[in-house]
């Protein structure tokens, strides 16, 4: 029988949860020096819970040899509780914990990463984290013969996106120049940015001096005007005057496209590349103000127009442009 730790782990915790809850005073609740999810929108996350009464949900909490808890899933609840306390809010300082013990710190961070994803919309820098820890657990796992499934799939099925993310963030590890990875770690790069930059080849990804300007489009156009390059230059190898200059640096051919050029490399890239999903990422902040717009027409509390620009940010990670349409055609 294939032993598939996803399912013990999900199985361990439907069955801890219907456990007696521990009431547990704030000030025994540290953070974890593991967690690298966000900690954000504390004002706003603390109305709500004011509004509700206090802390609902339960937090995920360790013992710590030294005394207290460190906190595993709920850094948010306990930093917003904190905030109404300080604020002089009348809400309640114990919060309701569930208190697990873990063989080794690899079964912590999977707790850790799993608990986390399934609360809440993550970017693409905790993506990228994400991905790294639990590949790195779930390949340490496999070679002791603990594991026996695809990595990729439960990867993908894991961290809630598809299966062509996941083989995104491969590509990036396996093929992507430590400075591309330290970008995406950092929040600089996007997952879709990175994997096209994965694809050249690594003498080419060093020449990429400002990669904040860098664009999908910008890449693939980038990879097609060299295809196009070489083959001109295998024609006119022996003509007089067939040598390039080379002046120009790499990074300002990716952030200086002239779509108006005469060039008839230029020419033929734009109308040979076919716009791809990735080319979806030039509308996101359209799309999201769209979503905005429509959830405040609509009169959404903040809580619905939150969980909505959410959704849309997930989505727009997982499908493309084709997905989209074919949902709404079939509605």
């Amino acid at each position: 029988m294939r032993n598939n730790m996803f399912d013990n782990l999900k199985a361990v915790v439907a069955n801890t949860r219907t456990n007696d809850i521990k009431m547990i005073d704030i000030d025994e609740l540290h953070e974890s020096d593991d967690n690298f999810f966000v900690v954000e929108n504390i004002e706003q996350f603390a109305q709500t819970i004011l509004g509700q009464g206090g802390v609902k949900d339960n937090l995920i909490v360790r013992p710590l040899e030294t005394g207290g808890y460190e906190i595993i899933s709920g850094h948010r609840r306990r930093a917003a509780v904190q905030y109404l306390l300080d604020k002089g809010e009348n809400i309640v300082r114990v919060l309701p914990c569930l208190v697990q013990n873990y063989a080794d710190e690899d079964e912590k961070m999977l707790d850790l990463i799993l608990m986390n994803v399934s609360a809440r919309q993550i970017s693409d820098q905790e993506l990228w984290k994400c991905y790294e820890t639990l590949d790195k657990i779930l390949k340490e796992k496999k070679g002791k013969g603990e594991y026996f499934g695809r990595i990729r799939d439960d990867l993908a099925a894991s961290l809630g996106v598809s299966a062509s993310q996941i083989g995104k963030m491969q590509n990036i590890d396996n093929n992507a120049v430590e400075t591309v990875k330290e970008a995406v770690a950092s929040g600089e790069l996007s997952i879709s940015t990175a994997n096209e930059i994965a694809k050249l080849d690594k003498t080419d990804q060093s020449k990429i001096t400002d990669l904040s300007k860098v664009q999908p489009k910008d890449i693939k156009k980038k990879a097609v005007a060299t295809s196009n390059n070489d083959k001109k230059e295998v024609v006119t190898s022996n003509k007089e005057g067939s040598e390039k200059s080379d002046n120009a640096s790499f990074s300002n051919e990716f952030t200086d496209v002239d779509t108006n050029s005469n060039d008839e490399t230029a020419v033929a890239t734009s109308d040979n590349f076919s716009e791809s999903d990735e080319d979806i990422t030039k509308w996101e902040s359209a799309i999201k103000g769209y979503a905005l717009l429509a959830a405040e027409r609509a009169g959404f509390t903040t809580e619905q127009t939150n969980a909505l620009l959410g959704g849309m940010i997930k989505v727009l990670s997982v499908f493309d442009k084709s997905d989209a349409e074919k949902k709404y055609n079939n509605r």
